[in-house]
């Protein structure tokens, strides 16, 4: 069962009706988030996602039924199985973190995220691109990271294209091991940024 599949598991909805404002992509984000910085509010929960108090209380409801949560007075926490899971996403996206990458930046406010071991799962980068605009982002550039070196899907060599000092940054930011696929994703606030690149790096059918 891939990481896709378990997410899509947690947050399908077991009754009809409208249309719901997040999805699988919105409930991983979330778990990665908590993970990472937790307990947190349902008010910082609806400004992290960008969604409205009643979008947040249903996406705690559903993951509470499945047990990935705690909600306690300080806020909003993973339970153990909620962190088992957390586990298992940071260890195929060890890293998920705004930065600012220069003239790689597609946007305002920019997010990273590295994909362990994810190369030879990427063909042209087209198809992160094409799913981080779907969730708010202005557009992906994704990168394989191969003989301690950058480089396009297409195997150009874009080191040669931008300053050093732009990859010594990500360098330095994510910590890349041979062999894994970076996705940047730029939007116009820092909720767009997260969703796409996270969506983005999901397609990776990890």
């Amino acid at each position: 069962m891939t990481i896709t599949s378990e997410l899509q598991d947690i947050s399908q909805k077991k009754y009809t009706g409208p249309m719901e404002s997040f999805d699988h992509v919105y409930m991983g984000l979330l778990i990665y988030w908590l993970g990472e910085l937790s307990p947190k509010s349902r008010s910082e929960i609806s400004d992290f996602l960008g969604l409205g108090e009643g979008s947040v209380r249903t996406m705690l409801r559903r993951l509470k039924e499945k047990g990935i949560i705690n909600i306690t007075r300080e806020g909003v926490l993973l339970s153990e199985s909620g962190l088992t899971f957390f586990s298992k996403l940071k260890s195929v996206f060890p890293t998920l973190k705004e930065g600012s990458f220069g003239s790689l930046s597609l946007g305002e406010f920019s997010v990273i995220v590295r994909v362990d071991k994810g190369r030879g799962r990427v063909s042209y980068g087209i198809e992160q691109r094409d799913e981080s605009i779907r969730y708010g982002a202005k557009g992906a550039i994704t990168l394989e990271y191969e003989n301690e070196h950058f480089k396009f899907p297409s195997g150009e060599d874009c080191e040669a294209l931008y300053p050093q000092e732009t990859w010594e940054k990500i360098r330095i930011s994510i910590s890349p091991n041979n062999g894994d696929i970076i996705i940047i994703c730029g939007a116009g606030s820092t909720q767009q940024a997260y969703l796409g690149c996270f969506a983005a790096a999901l397609t990776l059918n990890l």
